[in-house]
This record gives structure tokens, sequence and C-alpha cells, in this order.
């Protein structure tokens, strides 16, 4: 029996430690571990094990690195050990706080990307990233084309990086460009320039330029090429460029295709021809070729004794412009100037009328006219001025009017006429004295006589004051007079001299210029443009005269009409356009660039034969005197056409 009940203890003991056990379940999470006899290992994660209830447990929390322990939950509280006796199952969970992270923080110098291993770091995208404590990052440099990776710097050096990150950290990357050679081919003929400087071609068609630079090239063709295009690195007419690498263009040029232009001038008068862009200067050269597409203008200048018409062939109306497509040719037709007479008519009371002279611009008239003579002033009307007898010699704008009047004495004497008041014109002391010519100053020139009889070339200024000009002769040979005057106040008209009467332009007084003759003895001077040109008559040895032009130092032969052996140049305009009278028999002339002309052919419907032209003003305006079947002798107003 009592070994019966030893047994019965022995089992009922042996239940009891099978059936007694509590299950201890641990949790845990952060950068740690929980360690304790009763596992196999530190636990990371969840983990479990069992124990016979109320054993003491200890549980300890292991920390990685610089992480902290934020304490337990569930069986266990507070940041220290854990120690249980449980009775029944039980939970208990571990937390683990990690450490401050590091910054690695990448810069870039230059273009190129760094990436790390572990990622994080993809520069220049992303170019700081955070990385635990200790990690290991190894930083890969990649440079793209035309760029090359030199190195790391900061806290890497040379051209590789691996860190374990303990602190905050900064590295950077540096990739320089390589040099970038542009190269240019040239197509045709032109030029291919660069800016900034480096190609000239076709002389210099490769240049290196840093990595980086900004070119811009510029096409020229030449002459008879057009630019096309420019193609390769480039398209179109204008190329800008970036240079990151080696780059070629190429510049395409080609020919142009050329017309012939044909200028025909015509017509009764002359004229030039010259066109925009230069090529053609007719008469000369009256044919030229120019580029397809050229707007080519052509301009018609008449000269000085003719009208442009009209243009004709590929040109019509009174402007001539082309846009070249094919050969063209052009008829300019220039016609002679007429003119039309209109007659002034005689003073009251008189049946004829002489002309002296016109006004350069303010359309004045004067001369002479009846029996007695008297002086006259056209300004619309026929007006008799001065004593009678006396004779008019020249108007200027302003209507002063120099002229002559006979005295008591018999002799003449000069004088000046404005607005109906007549100023007596003092000699050099002899008995006589005559006004030529009149200018816009009111400057009056003639000759006066001296008191031993010679006459000499004078002017009278505005007050009357008389001034001797000299002469060329010496003694009984120291005769002169002036003639004519311009708004300069430059004097022209004639000396005595060893040589005889010769044509001078006194410059001041006691100052002459001897213009010269044909070889003959005699020369007269008559009148003086602004330019300087001068108009007047000289012989020959034969006696014959003709008229003349002097300009730029040289005497030149203005000639005379056919049929005729003497000539005259009377006065002469702005244009140098010169009238006169030629004879014999005598008739009107005109003259100008080289050509003189009987202005009888060129008046249309008068009654009258043109015998001598006085005047001409600076719009050509011409006064002239003529007579009719009954040889009455009229003033005539000739306006050009």
């Amino acid at each position: 029996m009592r070994g019966w009940m030893l047994l019965l203890a022995a089992f009922a003991t042996a239940c009891g430690h099978y059936t007694a056990k509590a299950t201890v379940t641990v949790a845990v999470s952060g950068p740690g571990a929980v360690r304790s006899s009763g596992l196999q290992g530190d636990c990371r994660g969840t983990c479990w094990f069992s124990v016979p209830r109320d054993t003491p447990v200890h549980l300890e929390p292991v920390i990685d690195g610089e992480a902290t322990f934020a304490g337990w939950s569930g069986a266990c509280s507070g940041t220290g050990a854990c120690d249980l006796a449980p009775g029944v199952d039980v939970s208990v969970a571990a937390t683990f706080m990690a450490g401050k992270p590091r910054r690695l923080q990448v810069s870039l110098n230059g273009a190129g990307t760094v990436r790390s291993d572990p990622a994080g770091i993809d520069c220049p995208r992303t170019c700081a990233a955070d990385f635990p404590p200790g990690t290991a990052v190894r930083l890969d440099a990649s440079a793209p084309d035309g760029w090359d990776f030199t190195g790391f710097g900061g806290a890497c050096s040379g051209p590789a990086c691996i860190l374990t990150l303990s602190d905050d950290v900064s590295a950077w990357a540096t990739f320089v460009q390589r040099p970038a050679n542009l190269a240019v081919r040239l197509t045709g003929s032109g030029s291919v320039t660069s800016s900034p400087a480096g190609i000239d071609c076709p002389r210099v068609c490769s240049a290196t330029f840093n990595a980086g630079s900004d070119v811009s090239l510029t096409a020229k063709p030449e002459a008879g090429f057009s630019f096309r295009a420019f193609s390769g690195a480039c398209s179109g007419g204008s190329c800008a460029l970036h240079l990151s690498a080696d780059t070629r263009v190429e510049a395409a040029f080609a020919a142009i295709p050329m017309f012939k232009v044909v200028v025909v001038a015509g017509g009764t008068g002359r004229g030039r021809v010259t066109s925009v862009p230069a090529g053609i200067d007719c008469p000369g050269t009256c044919e030229s070729s120019f580029a397809e597409g050229t707007a080519l203008a052509l301009s018609a200048s008449p000269d000085a004794l003719s009208k442009f018409s009209r243009w004709s062939g590929s040109c019509s109306g009174a402007a001539c412009t082309l846009g070249l497509k094919a050969d063209a040719a052009v008829g300019a037709e220039f016609e002679q100037r007429r003119y039309v007479a209109m007659d002034l008519g005689t003073t009251p009371g008189a049946w004829w009328s002489a002309s002296a002279g016109i006004s350069p611009r303010g359309m004045l008239i004067a001369g002479k006219g009846g029996y007695p003579s008297q002086a006259f002033l056209w300004d619309g009307t026929m007006k008799a001025i001065g004593p009678s007898g006396g004779e008019a010699a020249a108007v200027n704008d302003s209507g002063i009017v120099a002229g002559n009047y006979p005295t008591s004495s018999g002799y003449w004497h000069a004088f000046r006429w404005k607005d109906g008041t007549m100023t007596d014109l003092v000699t050099l002391g002899g008995p006589g004295s005559w006004a030529y010519g009149v200018n816009t100053d009111g400057i009056i020139v003639g000759s006066a006589l001296r008191a031993d009889g010679l006459g000499r070339a004078v002017y009278w200024d505005s007050k009357g004051t008389v001034v001797d000009l000299g002469s060329l002769g010496g003694g009984w040979n120291a005769c002169s007079s002036a003639w004519g005057i311009n708004s300069k106040g430059v004097i022209v008209g004639q000396s005595c001299s060893d040589f005889g009467m010769r044509p001078g332009r006194l410059r001041e007084p006691g100052v002459i210029d001897d213009l010269g003759t044909f070889g003959g003895g005699w020369g007269l001077a008559q009148a003086i443009n602004d330019a300087g040109v001068i108009v007047g008559s000289a012989s020959y040895a034969s006696g014959a005269y003709h008229g003349f032009t002097y300009a730029d130092g040289k005497l030149n032969d203005a000639g005379s009409l056919p049929g005729t052996t003497y000539s005259q140049l009377l006065a002469v305009n702005g244009s140098s356009v010169a009238v006169g009278t030629a004879f014999d028999p005598n008739r009107a002339v005109i003259y100008a660039a080289g050509r003189m002309f009987d202005l009888n052919t060129l008046v249309d419907g008068t009654p009258y034969v043109l015998t001598i032209a006085n005047g001409i003003d600076e719009a050509g305006n011409i006064v002239a005197q003529g007579y009719d079947r009954s040889y009455s002798s009229r003033v005539l107003l000739l306006r050009p056409r």
C-alpha cells in the first residue's frame, strides 16, 4: 500500500512539472536587440521561449551603435533591464531609436553626374542625402561627351571616393570641357567669318575655341554670287553655335545669273543716263551687266540746253526702275530745249525798245527805247525811268538799275536808280563815267575818266564812293573798264596793256588777271557767275573774234554759228549757260556744254528775228532783242518750255 502511494506521489509531481510553464514573447523594434539566457542568441524582431511558471526571467536591451533604447512596454516598463517571474504567458516589447543620421552633400564643378552606392545621391538632380551613422558610401562620377572628370575634392580626393559616415561631410566633383574645334567648309565663292575671331574662311577654315564658347558665323558672297544656306551644325541663313564638342558647318554659295542692260540715248537734245547701282554712265558706258534680282534705277540728266522727254523700251513714263529678271534695253529721249517769246512792248509813246539785261531771280528787265532815248524797267509792265536820253545797262533783284545819261556838257554820266530816285555817280576827276553792271549788293561797275582823260575801270559802292581798279598798262596806255560783277564781288572787264586790249579779272585795285586771247590783240570779259565762270569775247590774229568761256584757268573758244565769223557771249547764269550774239548776219545765240545754237531756231511762234541776247537768269529765262518785218526793234522775254 505504501509503495502505491509513493508511485502516485511521483506521478503527481511529474505531471505538475510539464503543465506549469509560461511562454515569454519578445518583440524588438529599431536598431537594437534583447538578450536573455532563455534565448538562443540576441533577439531581433519577434522571439519567444518558455520557462516554468514563476521562474525568474532576466531581459537586457542591447543597443546598436549610436542608437538609444526608448523603453519597454507590455509586461515590463522603463529603460533598464526587465526582470519577470511569469506565472502565465507574457509579452514584452523593446523599442530602440536610431542615432542622428549623417548628411552627405555633393557639388559639381562643370557638367557631369555623381551617384552614390547605397542610393541617395544622384547629382545634379539630388545632391544631398542622409545616411545612418557609420554607413560606407561610394561615390561614382560620370562625364558627358566633350567633358573630362578630373577628380573629387572635399571629403574625398583623387579619382575615387569611398566614405564611412561618422559626421556630416561634403565632397565635390570637378569636370572640365575639352577645347572644341570648329571647321567650316565652303561651296561656291564667298567667305565666312566668326565672332569671336578665329574663322576667316577660305583663308582660315578651322579654329579651336574654349569649350562652352558662343560662336556666330557670318557668310558674305563674292560679287556675282549669293549665299544660299548653312548646313551641318547650323541650317538656314544664320548660324549661332554653343560649342561643347568638335563641330562642322558648311556654307553654300551659288552663282547669280547676270543680265545685260543696254541704254540708248536719243532725241534732238543731249543728256546723261546713270544707274544705281553703278554700271551705266551713258554716253560713255551705255551697256553693263547686273545680277539677277538687282533693283536697278536709271536717272536721266539733260544738259543745260536740253530737257528729258521720256523713257522707252523696258521702261516707260517719267521714272525707270527695273527688277532684273532678263536682259533689258532702255531708250532715253532728250529734247532740245525750246522757248516761247513774249513781246515786252515799249514805254508809252515810244516805237522801239532794246534790251540791256535781266535780274538773276526777280524777273526784272532793263533797257532803253523811244526817241529821244529813255531807260526803262520792266516788272510786268514797261516803265520809263531816269532822265531823258538815258539808257539802262543792268538791274538787280532789288530793282536797282545801273545806267547812263548825257549831261549838258556833252559827256555821259553813270547813274544809280532805285524806286524813282536817281543818283549821279561821280567820276575820277574827269568829265565822264559809264555804268555797265550791278550785283546783288548794289555795287555798280563801269569806267570813269580821270582828269588826264584816261578811262579807268571802277566800282561804286552802295554809298556812291568810287574806287579805281587800275590797269595792266602804264602811262598813256593805262586805260581799263569793268563790265560785270558777281554776288561775291569779283569783277571782270578789259584793260589796256603792252599787248593790246586784254580781257581781265579785276580781283582788287591794282590786281588784274590777264585772261588772254586766241592770238589777237583784243579781248573783253563781260560777265561772271558765282562759280567764277567768265564769258566774253577775244580775237584771233586774223582779227576775227569769238565768244569765250573762262574756267579753271583755261580760255575756251565758244566758236560761232555756221556761216558767221564773229560771236560774243554777253551774260552767263549759275548753270554756266551763256547768251550773246553771232554775226554777220546778227543772230542771238545760246551756248552751253560746248554747243552754240541760234536762238531763232529754238523759239516757237514769233514774228521777230532775234539779233542779240543780253541776259539770262537762274531759271533760264532770256532777255533778247529782235526786229519784225518792219524792222521795228522789240525787247523779248524768252521763257523755256
